[in-house]
């Protein structure tokens, strides 16, 4: 390793040090190891005849561009970095004759950048709510102005440089983006599919296992897009691998016209025909969120507890416990309504009643509570700040986060009249059914294959997985 690429790596750490992860995760900056740089660099230029220039919109302290040093030492490189910091360490790294470092946000150059036979790149991976409503519509125009593609107000920063970077290369040049891998899954992806499908040619797409973070730090899971810039012929074959990047413990080999008609192309290697399905979720019950509390410590506890304080069932609604505490698939209700096995509560105060008309120990709870909880977003967007919103009892659950691969998500049919926290979703029926029907029901939920709830949803490094209410709607079995 070159002496430069070490005091890279030393400086690296330091500015990781002494920045937090919150920070770093708004601004996405997540370094790439070296030797995965060398390696995504060398696939791209093996990729091309001969490659004069290099573009990097969003470098970092430089680990493409000491790849690219590594691979083809005299190649003319343009890196660009918008954070100062970080920029000043790369320059202190890298000012030399063939490349040109830029401190300035790629988008407020990109239509006026020459083009190039190679990107390689990580860009920024900041989701869209730690952008401003000004930074999405400046980045979008750009993106559109370039490749002619709208994205969702959804998408993340690095969805808008795929679109605006691939567009500076060179008739056949090469671009490579590590990215997260749910951008192949989301509704927000289907205009990057699309692109890379339709306008230019995608010829490789790596998946990294879920349980292998590339960055120590990062939350998601990765991927590496390689793209062509020119216009896709459907009948030509992409490249579909998964493991590591250099020996791939699988490979496939897919046309463009079929890549295009699949849905969710991170769960390539582990999708099912669902031929023989009946129905999905969504013939049969709507799908709803669990009620946010904006501080379940103050809004929730045993109700022998609040019985304690002075407050009654008059005042509490049941509540089932966390996932994690809910070993039962059957949740069973005494006469009055409350489950059998568990005992936790909420408050439950109407919103037409002010605090000032409570009972005097309720009065006093509600004056305990902690001034960062009654200013919370989710409080100050009450009519009252201490009324959470009225729910009816969803008679069957769903624990839509998991690890697992043997049961990634549980149905739970819930008898009683408690309702659920964000830790679920909830499942109400389309039309009346009787009791019998909706035993029946969850119980063809609870046979649904592990795979097929695995390909339905997304999933984030670490191997968390997820189910979101629109994509558990769509989840097929037999009903």
């Amino acid at each position: 390793m070159r002496e430069v690429e070490v005091r890279r790596q030393q400086m690296q750490a330091e500015y990781d040090q002494s920045h937090d992860q919150r920070e770093r995760n708004i601004k996405g900056q997540f370094a790439t190891p070296h030797e995965l740089a060398v390696q995504i660099f060398e696939d791209a230029l093996g990729r091309v005849e001969s490659a004069s220039n290099f573009l990097e919109p969003s470098c970092g302290t430089g680990a493409f561009v000491s790849a690219a040093l590594d691979c083809c030492p005299n190649i003319s490189v343009t890196a660009i970095e918008k954070d100062p910091a970080v920029y000043g360490i790369a320059q202190s790294l890298w000012e030399r004759d063939v490349i040109c470092l830029k401190n300035a946000d790629f988008f407020d150059l990109a239509p006026s950048l020459e083009r190039f036979d190679l990107l390689v790149t990580n860009p920024p991976y900041s989701r869209h709510h730690h952008l401003s409503q000004d930074e999405k519509t400046k980045y979008g125009l750009v993106a559109e102005e370039l490749s002619g593609h709208h994205l969702s107000q959804l998408a993340g920063l690095h969805a808008y440089f795929i679109l605006a970077g691939t567009e500076l290369l060179k008739p056949g040049g090469i671009a490579s983006w590590l990215i997260p891998s749910e951008l192949f899954s989301v509704n927000y992806g289907r205009t990057i599919r699309d692109y890379v499908t339709s306008d230019v040619s995608v010829e490789r797409i790596h998946f990294f296992d879920n349980a292998d973070l590339q960055f120590s730090d990062a939350l998601v899971s990765s991927c590496v897009l390689v793209v062509r810039k020119h216009r896709a012929d459907s009948s030509a074959r992409v490249l579909v691998t998964s493991g590591d990047f250099k020996r791939p413990s699988h490979s496939a080999e897919v046309t463009i016209r079929d890549l295009a008609k699949m849905n969710r192309w991170q769960h390539f290697f582990t999708r099912d025909s669902n031929a023989d399905v009946s129905a999905r979720i969504g013939d049969y019950f709507s799908v709803k969120r669990g009620l946010s509390t904006g501080a379940e410590s103050f809004y929730s506890k045993e109700r022998s507890e609040w019985h304690g304080l002075g407050i009654g069932d008059e005042w509490l609604i049941p509540v089932l416990p966390a996932p994690r505490y809910m070993r039962e698939s059957v949740v069973e209700a005494d006469p009055s309504g409350w489950p059998i096995e568990f005992g936790r509560a909420l408050l439950n105060i109407p919103q037409d009643r002010e605090e000032e008309s409570l009972p005097q120990a309720l009065r006093d709870y509600l004056r305990s509570c902690p001034e960062k909880v009654r200013n919370s977003y989710t409080a100050r967007h009450r009519k009252r700040w201490y009324s959470i919103e009225r729910r009816d009892p969803a008679p069957v659950v769903c624990t839509y986060m998991s690890r697992s691969n043997e049961q990634p998500f549980r149905f739970v049919r819930n008898k009683s009249n408690a309702v659920v926290t964000t830790a679920y979703l909830c499942l109400y029926p389309n039309s009346a059914l009787t009791e019998a029907e909706l035993d029946g029901l969850c119980d063809s939920l609870n046979a649904i294959p592990p795979t097929t709830l695995i390909n339905s949803g997304r999933e984030y490094g670490g191997g968390l997985r997820k189910l979101e209410p629109k994509e558990l709607l769509a989840v097929p079995f037999n009903a």
